[in-house]
C-alpha cells in the first residue's frame, strides 16, 4: 500500500508546479509583449492542462499495475 502511494503522491507538487510556470512564462510574455492579462492566463490553462494530463497518464499506469497485480493473485 505504501509503494503505491508513494508513486503518485507527487501529483500534487507537480500541479502546483505546473500551474506556477505556466503562469510566470505567461505574465513574462505580456510584460514582454503588453498583451496583459491574455498570455498569463493562455500560460495558466496550460500549466493546467498540463497537470491534468500527467494525472491521467499516472492513473492509467496504476490502473495497469494494479489489473497485473489482480491477474498475478487469480494465477
Amino acid at each position: 500500500m505504501w509503494l503505491a502511494a508513494s508513486k503518485v503522491s507527487y501529483i500534487g507538487i507537480f500541479f502546483g508546479v505546473a500551474i506556477c510556470i505556466g503562469f510566470f512564462a505567461g505574465r513574462w510574455l505580456d510584460g514582454r509583449f503588453h498583451t496583459a492579462p491574455w498570455l498569463s492566463v493562455v500560460g495558466l490553462l496550460i500549466g493546467v492542462a498540463s497537470g491534468f494530463r500527467e494525472l491521467i497518464r499516472i492513473a492509467r499506469r496504476v490502473e495497469k499495475e494494479q489489473a497485473k497485480d489482480d491477474s498475478e493473485k487469480t494465477n
